[in-house]
């Protein structure tokens, strides 16, 4: 009866501390559902990559992994230096919308979004890293993304420490709950 109490109380004292933005996960890792407009290799405008719109609530941090994006190769130049200089460029942006529906619906050719120039040595563009964590506002309801490059590749987002340690409590009162139903009905 003790260690239920126990629990009951320290369950109690984490849901009076005041808690942060709720944070919200979204695995867009496989790019299902997103769009592509261009060809790379045009003089620099290549692919824009167009998401779909994703539902967010307001009020919260949502976490969408990190995005590689691969720069468009501006030219074809090699033997870069410092006289003879190789840069490739990308460009990233994303819409934070009052209603979904407000969404873009077909990918633009170029996406007008911050644009990044990335030194290519001899041909080989490493590509930017975009961390895609953002807190949203009161009144925003939907969020989408524009990338502009080569090729593009999300890494799903990992939970912070503190949801992987409500996750494991949770089940360890599962199993005290389970553990003490046993010893019962053992009596």
């Amino acid at each position: 009866m003790r260690i239920a109490s126990l629990i009951v109380a320290v369950i109690a004292a984490l849901w009076a501390v005041p808690s942060r933005a709720s944070v919200q996960y979204f695995d867009i890792s496989s790019l299902a559902g997103f769009t592509t407009n261009g060809v790379a290799g045009t003089g620099g405008n290549g692919i824009v990559f167009m998401s779909p719109v994703y539902s967010v609530r307001p009020n919260s941090i949502v976490d969408f992994g990190t995005a590689f994006l691969y720069p468009d190769e501006i030219d074809g130049r090699t033997g870069c230096d410092f006289f003879n200089s190789c840069y490739s460029q990308y460009a990233f942006r994303f819409d934070l919308l009052t209603r979904p529906e407000d969404g873009l619906t077909t990918a633009p050719f170029e996406s007008e979004g911050t644009l990044s120039f990335v030194f290519c040595d001899n041909g080989v563009c490493p590509p930017g890293e975009i961390r895609l964590t953002f807190g949203i506002p009161s009144e925003i309801h939907a969020i989408q993304f524009l990338f502009q490059g080569t090729e593009l590749a999300i890494a799903a987002p990992v939970p912070e420490p503190s949801t992987w340690a409500m996750l494991l409590l949770g089940f360890a009162g599962l199993g005290l709950v389970r553990y003490r139903r046993g010893l019962a009905k053992a009596s």
